[in-house]
């Protein structure tokens, strides 16, 4: 089902050939090993891949638009890299500024916003 709704976006040629047909494979198992309400993280598919950043948000991005996955922003310290556990549908919905859990920093938090997808549909 998934490498039908990848090839139906039209990605599915271009990631082929990125990575060829066994890391194609891998990473349609991979997506197809998430089910709903699970996150998808786009580093985690940029290192383990090896995507230009580019081509990760460009995957996310069409997936989001066949109606697979939903973008967020979740905050996470700059400081010491912990995540806040604060996640947001829309970036204006992200406080000022946030306090770090494990280091008491204050930072803003537009700066520390990672944009992160939740799976809506299963693959």
């Amino acid at each position: 089902m998934l490498l039908n709704a990848l090839a139906a976006l039209d990605i599915s040629k271009e990631i082929g050939s990125a990575l060829g047909n066994e890391k194609y494979e891998q990473f349609a198992e991979v997506l197809a090993s998430h089910k709903a309400g699970m996150w998808l993280y786009p580093g985690v598919i940029k290192e383990k891949f090896g995507f230009s950043s580019q081509e990760v948000y460009r995957i996310l991005r069409s997936l989001e638009a066949a109606g697979f996955l939903e973008s967020h922003y979740e905050l996470r310290c700059s400081v010491c890299q912990k995540p806040s556990g604060t996640v947001v549908r829309a970036i204006n919905e992200l406080p000022e500024a946030f306090e770090c859990g494990l280091c008491q920093s204050t930072l803003p938090a537009i700066e520390n916003a990672f944009l992160i997808y939740k799976i809506v549909s299963g693959f």
